[in-house]
This record gives C-alpha cells, structure tokens and sequence, in this order.
C-alpha cells in the first residue's frame, strides 16, 4: 500500500512541481523589460531672419534735427562745422530714400532746404573763422563779402581778362601799383622769375605783419635768409588772392611772383600787363 501509495504520490507532487516550475517562469516571463532605445536628436529648422530695413528718410530728418539743434548754439568755426557734417549727413540719406518709400514726394523739397541749410552753415563756419582770427589778432581785417554783382564782374574778367598799366621799369621789369589787405597800395616789380612774392621791409613795418618763420631765399646778393609772414590779401584790378605767405626781403621794391600771377596767361607788352583766364 505504501508503495503503492507512494507511487502513486510521487507523479503526482512532481507534476504539481512542474506545474508550479511553468508558472513560476510564466509569471517571470510576463514582467515588463526595461528596453534601451539610443535617443536621436530631432532636427530643427532655424528660422531665417528677416533683414531690418533702414529708413533712410526718417535717418535723413533725424540728422537734420541734430543739425539744427546743434546750430541754436554754435559759436566757433568748429560748431559750424559740425552743423555742417549733420546737414551733409541728412543730405546723403535723401539720396538713399528708395520710390517704394511713402515719403518719397518730400525727397526733392527736403534736398533743397537742406542744400540750403549746408551752404549757410558753410558760410558762417568760414566768417567765424575770420571773426577769431581777427579778434586774435586786431592788426588782421576781415574783407567783406562780395555782392552778387562784383562776383559776376570778377567772373568776366577772367574769361576778358584785365590791363594792369605799367607805371615804369626799373632793370627792364615792369612795375605796377599792387593793393594789400584791400587798403594799401604799393608798387611791385612783375617778376615772371620770381616763384614767390617778396615784400619790403617797409612794407611789412606798414602792413603789420608780422613773422612766422624764415626760409632760405635767392636774392641779387646770392643766397639769404628772409622772414616769411602772412598777408591777408593781394589784389591787381579785381584779380585777388587771399591769405598769403610772403617773404620779407633786403630789397627798396617789392617782387610779385608766382604764386600771384602762376595761375593766369601773363604777356607783358609794351605798357601794360596782361592777365587772361585766371582761376579767381
């Protein structure tokens, strides 16, 4: 019996067993397995930038407000002269403003104001310039401006040209009466050898000017050294130039030269001097 029974006990415990050992591995089988997947980085598109458009006519009407602003309180050459820059800058815009532009109709007006504006700051920029120069230096005195009239004169005669009357020769060199600073008047010797003009010393005592420095010259003594000073202006019937270097030199007669006529047609004749197409 008892083997019997334990015959027929045994398969039935080792199949219980190996029910349990199936189960036992189903159920391990059924757990949720942690699966490794490699990350691949998603593309992204980057957007392309939209490209800021300058509006040139509103940088133009924004320099012009500085220009004019600046200008309220400008007192030197240099403000000026910044006034000037700013109007420059608004001018230069303008000619930027593009047709699709709603301002566009207003281009042309606003370039001739500002043109306008520029001259004028131009011009004051120049005459403040003089006005310091002759405060510094109360001897200097400042030209007036020409009228619109001498201007159209001036501009004739250069194509014309003018006759300055020879008043005598002195070592066969003509000489001329010769006006300085635009209120003394001298006589010069028209020396077309000379590369530069040279005063007397007298002549310096009675413009007050006065030295700079010194250079070499070639004088009829050979070579010398003479004091070059500044002259304000030199003029021979309406033909000027202004702000001049001139030497000073052991001489009775001054020497106009060069730097004078250098930029006109010069014919000596027999009694006057002839200057034709100068640049004025």
């Amino acid at each position: 019996m008892l083997r019997f029974g334990t015959w027929v006990i045994l398969p039935i415990l080792m199949a219980t067993s190996a029910a349990i050992g199936v189960g036992c591995s189903r159920m391990q089988s059924s757990q949720p397995r942690s699966i490794q997947v490699a990350a691949t980085p998603l593309a992204r598109s980057t957007p392309t930038p939209t490209p800021i458009q300058e509006d040139f006519y509103q940088s133009a009407m924004d320099s012009a407000a500085s220009a004019r602003s600046i200008s309220q309180s400008a007192l030197s050459p240099e403000d000026w002269q910044l006034v000037a820059s700013r109007w420059k800058n608004a001018i230069a815009s303008l000619k930027q403003v593009p047709k699709s532009n709603p301002n566009r109709k207003l281009v042309n007006q606003k370039l001739a104001e500002f043109n306008r504006a520029l001259a004028n700051a131009e011009d004051r920029a120049a005459r403040t310039g003089k006005e310091k120069v002759a405060a510094l230096d109360p001897g200097i005195k400042v030209d007036r401006a020409l009228s619109p009239k001498e201007i159209t004169e001036i501009a004739e005669q250069r194509t014309k040209g003018v006759e300055v009357p020879i008043k005598y020769r002195k070592n066969n060199i003509p000489v001329v009466d010769v006006l300085f600073n635009n209120n003394q008047r001298f006589e010069m010797m028209v020396d077309t050898g000379a590369s530069a003009t040279m005063i007397t010393q007298e002549m310096a005592r009675q413009l007050g000017a006065r030295s700079i420095g010194e250079t070499q010259a070639m004088t009829a003594a050979g070579i010398t050294t003479v004091q070059i000073a500044m002259v304000q202006s030199i003029s021979i019937s309406g033909k000027t130039i202004r702000d001049v270097p001139v030497s000073i030199g052991p001489l009775d007669i001054g020497l106009l030269g060069h730097d004078f006529f250098g930029n006109c047609e010069i014919t000596i004749k027999r009694d006057v001097v002839e200057l034709k197409n100068c640049n004025l």
